[in-house]
């Protein structure tokens, strides 16, 4: 049966080429009106559209002509369905007229909601000749101009954004979103949005989706989607009734901000710990410092008993031990100070390879049981460093090592050439320049990341009670960074532990001093200023002074020292001056006492290391300097190198 077609008359009477009378205004005022409209057949076939209708859908009337509802690329599957059961109902004589809502979709593949009026035209038996459709926005509904213009702003923004229906179905896409997919736009809309995701995260978008509905608030979460991390926001958006009729989906890529979050969190916490090495090594190096004067104090009275009796006296034996037991508390604070990087050091030019294969030779010699295995770089330049203090490095980095392999096993020693550059940052600023670096690994226990953070700190052991006095690590710690350089560990339970000590490289060798021998106190003569703010230090050197042969000027501070030294100037060869006193310091003493006598002899004492403050105040003009405690014996050498020869 051949299909019924509208006379060319309601066409024309809907949207007629130029005329005049009744038809002429009914299409103006069609073509006026502030709404899509379209002529439809009595099957829904379109035959006209007005010129609002190609502008909001960027469609040409001739593209849509003479298409069903269901074959209309300007309506979306449910709006096709819809229109096709209102015309149906129309045909069968429900009624000339229908109302509601349906979802067009643009050219550019946007969709938008309109309000529907339909219209039966030259309705008879068989039905209505014609339907004109009219499709004003909804109410506060948006013009073309404005969905534009919404649409560029959308796309402007680098996050992307989907608008789904109530089924999940994607109604709008913005170009982030679409790029994010690797999608089209005609690819993306009306399609379910999870089908575009991985079947685990598509599922979990879909149950917060499905909460927000029943809940009717926004949610915000993070997921994560081929090893990129996303937040995520879905926001309810209600009709002109209030009802939830789509969901906006708006998804970040905020991967390179945690990881930069977990990188400033790092640093942060590695920048603390260097600040609590570097308060834990002031807190310290202060102890040390006062007990260093109470050894001085027992070193000088033992000196002075020890000066004048005979080694065959009965007392001389346990004096001689007192002197051996102050100098090993004397050791216990130059570890302790070793920790604070102010202990005693001589540095010179060292091959640091020769060191570590004594070293090692000797370790091995004692734990048998571990396998000592040396992989050591050639052509290396020498280090600038105290021998002494150096292998005691060496010596606390192998006995920890050992005891983490208490059964046995392998300790690796390994020397390289680094940069700066190569160097891990550990919350320190790393001076440029060229670092030989030892690692030592073993294959031991391990450490927990509670234990190793806490492996360089003073007195913190995870030895039995008597196996261990926590300061092995913690001086070598202390140690290595007063030689300029930079000490740290890698570590896991069960993996072992490997520490890497850099030190910087020697410039050039320089002709090493030859070893001093001990000798008898030699006489002296002339005054000497002693400056010192601890009475017990200040009382038992004067002693020792005066034991030596010297007249000794008393002072317990600095301006005592700079208002004596005024007044005496003329008398004083020497001025013996400690380094750490309240008020005014040793530095700022130094310094007065040049600028009454620039040609003032300043021999500084102290128990810190010559470092630091130390050798500060000895480039200003101090003709020496001893490290407490000190017996007679050294006093008189150091003495004899300070005063001029008459």
């Amino acid at each position: 049966m051949q299909e019924r077609c509208p006379p060319s008359s309601i066409r024309e009477l809907a949207f007629p080429k130029p005329a005049c009378g009744q038809a002429d205004f009914f299409s103006r005022l069609v073509c006026a009106l502030p709404a899509i409209a379209w002529l439809l057949d009595g099957e829904g076939r379109l035959l006209a559209m007005n010129p609002l209708g190609e502008a909001e859908l960027g469609y040409r009337a001739a593209d849509l002509r003479g298409f069903k509802p269901a074959g209309n690329p300007a309506l979306t599957a449910g709006a096709a369905a819809r229109l096709a059961a209102e015309l149906s109902r129309i045909r069968g004589g429900g009624g000339g007229q229908f109302e509601g809502t349906l979802r067009l979709r643009r050219a550019d593949g946007e969709e938008t909601e309109r309000r529907m009026t339909g219209f039966a035209l030259d309705a008879g038996q068989a039905g209505p000749a014609a339907v004109l459709l009219l499709l004003p926005p909804l109410a506060g509904g948006e013009t073309a101009g404005e969905a534009a213009a919404a649409r560029a702003l959308l796309d402007a923004i680098e996050t992307a954004a989907f608008l789904i229906d109530r089924r999940g179905l994607v109604v709008q896409a913005n170009r982030h979103a679409l790029s994010s997919l690797g999608r089209t736009r005609p690819e993306v809309l009306g399609k379910p949005l999870i089908s575009f995701l991985p079947p685990e995260l598509g599922a979990a978008r879909r149950e917060k989706g499905l909460e927000v509905l029943a809940r009717g608030e926004p949610l915000r979460f993070e997921d994560s989607w081929e090893g990129r991390t996303f937040l995520t926001s879905i926001q309810p958006v209600r009709d002109a009734a209030g009802e939830i009729a789509q969901l906006a989906v708006i998804s970040r890529d905020v991967t390179e901000e945690r990881q930069a979050e977990a990188e400033r969190r790092r640093l942060s916490l590695q920048l603390q710990q260097a600040q609590k090495m570097e308060a834990i090594g002031t807190l310290a190096g202060g102890i040390a410092h006062d007990f260093n004067n109470l050894l001085m104090a027992i070193q000088g009275n033992v000196s002075l008993a020890l000066f004048d009796l005979d080694p065959s006296h009965p007392q001389h034996a346990l004096l001689t031990h007192i002197e051996r037991l102050v100098q090993s508390g004397a050791d216990l604070t130059s570890k302790i100070l070793g920790y604070a990087r102010k202990g005693r050091y001589q540095v010179r030019p060292l091959p640091l390879n020769e060191l570590v294969q004594e070293t090692a030779a000797a370790f091995g010699r004692m734990r048998k049981e571990i396998q000592v295995v040396c992989e050591l770089a050639s052509g290396l330049p020498p280090v600038n460093a105290d021998r002494a203090q150096l292998q005691q490095v060496l010596l606390n980095l192998f006995v920890n090592a050992g005891d983490a392999m208490a059964g046995g096993g392998t300790l690796t020693l390994r020397t390289a050439l680094v940069e700066a550059e190569e160097i891990p940052f550990q919350g320190y600023a790393i001076r440029p320049g060229t670092y030989v670096v030892l690692s030592v690994a073993d294959t031991g226990t391990g450490m927990t990341p509670e234990v190793r953070k806490r492996i360089f700190e003073p007195f913190f052991t995870t030895k039995k009670m008597g196996r261990g006095t926590g300061l092995g690590l913690a001086s070598a710690y202390g140690i290595v960074k007063s030689h300029g350089g930079y000490i740290d560990v890698v570590s896991a339970p069960g993996r072992g532990a490997t520490f890497y000590v850099y030190l910087p490289a020697a410039a050039a060798a320089q002709a090493a001093e030859p070893e001093r021998r001990k000798r008898p106190p030699a006489g002296g003569r002339g005054t000497i200023l002693l400056v010192d703010d601890e009475p017990e230090v200040l009382e038992v050197t004067a002693c020792m002074l005066e034991r030596l042969g010297y007249e000794v000027l008393r002072a317990g501070s600095g301006r005592e020292a700079v208002a004596i030294f005024r007044e005496r100037r003329a008398d004083i060869r020497l001025v013996v001056l400690d380094m750490i006193m309240p008020e005014m310091g040793g530095g700022e003493v130094c310094d007065a006492l040049k600028r009454i006598d620039p040609e003032a002899r300043v021999l500084l004492a102290t128990g810190y290391s010559l470092q630091g403050q130390a050798r500060e105040i000895l480039d200003r003009g101090c003709v020496g300097f001893i490290q407490k405690p000190f017996d007679l014996e050294e006093l008189a050498r150091k003495l004899e190198v300070a005063l001029p020869r008459c």
